[in-house]
């Protein structure tokens, strides 16, 4: 791991230099959202950054993308239909680029999805540093996503006059030597900016009425408490809370065919375990034809089945959830109700 440091006045025209060769987004605002997206010039928000609505994950894996173009013409063929451009994502923050991290190894695991390991590869993130919660609703510190280590490239921390940039990657390094003016930083720079990361720890309280190693085993041992029905009863089965999450991944196949029936692509787009059809197999039958199930199969996803398997929480406390829930279920206050068994 590398250290670099780049004056607050730099990082604009280090921007636009990175904006010659690559397309790059970053967080911006719309109305009272804010949103990843094509802009001209760098901005950062600062401490009135709030989650964006979507998380950048849409730019690894989209909400709709073509997989293969069919033929089916006199000699049938299938060809790969992969879309993939060198891309910057920039001003990702903690929560995100655990995220990030996460479905890196979850589209690597077992059978490599050729898709998004072709976006990957193509793809730098540069990370704003978190210093303070940026919602009464996130949760990141609680769930080990705030102190980040891997899933970027380059990781600024505002420490005044400019960022302490933490490199951790070669394509990162090589970013800073052909686009910026960055420079080593000195140690009063080096000093400041561990005081400013062991200063933030304060600002963020533990949420969880146990630890968070125990949550697996708790959703485990309470697979028929009350509180599933409960949420089921007021859940609209609308599916944001999906559509939102930076960890959720599922998706759905479908095939789009041509006016003459001889060529189309087979296509593919997010779906989510909370819709009604998410669960329906061949015959018609529904394996959780019940919203209560629905709801309790997508907090044990994020607290116990891919927490037991990969050994972090696959929920970065983010708060799009809630934010997005239009009945407010909150995932901590269903984890603490377990905790206290209540």
């Amino acid at each position: 791991m590398k250290e670099a440091f780049i004056y607050k006045e730099d990082v604009d025209p280090f921007y636009k230099n990175l904006k010659k060769d690559y397309k790059v987004y970053r967080v911006k605002k719309k109305g009272p959202h804010y949103v990843f997206g094509e802009a001209l010039d760098f901005w950062d928000p600062g401490e009135e950054y709030i989650p964006t609505i979507l998380p950048p994950k849409k730019y690894l894996q989209p909400q709709e993308e073509p997989l293969f173009c069919m033929s089916l013409a006199a000699k049938p063929s299938l060809k790969p239909k992969i879309e993939a451009q060198p891309q910057i994502i920039f001003g990702v923050r903690p929560c995100d680029i655990t995220a990030i991290s996460q479905m890196d190894k979850v589209f690597a695991d077992t059978n490599v999805d050729p898709y998004y390991k072709a976006r990957r590869e193509n793809t730098i993130i540069v990370g704003i540093d978190c210093l303070r919660p940026c919602d009464k609703d996130c949760f990141c510190s609680s769930v080990g996503s705030l102190d980040v280590k891997e899933g970027f490239d380059l990781l600024l921390t505002d420490i005044g006059e400019g960022y302490f940039v933490t490199v951790v990657t070669p394509k990162g390094e090589k970013l800073l030597k052909d686009f910026s003016t960055a420079r080593e930083p000195s140690k009063e720079e080096k000093e400041w900016f561990l005081a400013r990361r062991e200063q933030r720890k304060k600002e963020y309280p533990y949420v969880f009425k146990t630890e968070l190693a125990n949550l697996p085993l708790l959703f485990t041992a309470n697979w028929d408490h009350p509180v599933w029905k409960e949420m089921g009863d007021i859940c609209l089965a609308c599916g944001r809370c999906n559509l939102v999450c930076p960890t959720c991944y599922c998706f759905d196949t479908f095939d789009v065919m041509a006016p003459n029936l001889k060529e189309g692509e087979r296509r593919r787009q997010w779906d989510g375990c909370l819709l009604n059809e998410f669960a329906v197999i061949a015959g018609g039958t529904n394996f959780r034809p019940q919203k209560s199930q629905r709801v309790r199969h997508r907090l044990n996803r994020k607290f116990n089945y891919q927490m037991t398997k990969y050994g972090q929480s696959h929920c970065v406390g983010c708060g799009r959830c809630y934010r997005a829930c239009l009945v407010h279920i909150h995932p901590v206050e269903i984890a603490n109700r377990l905790a206290e068994g209540k």
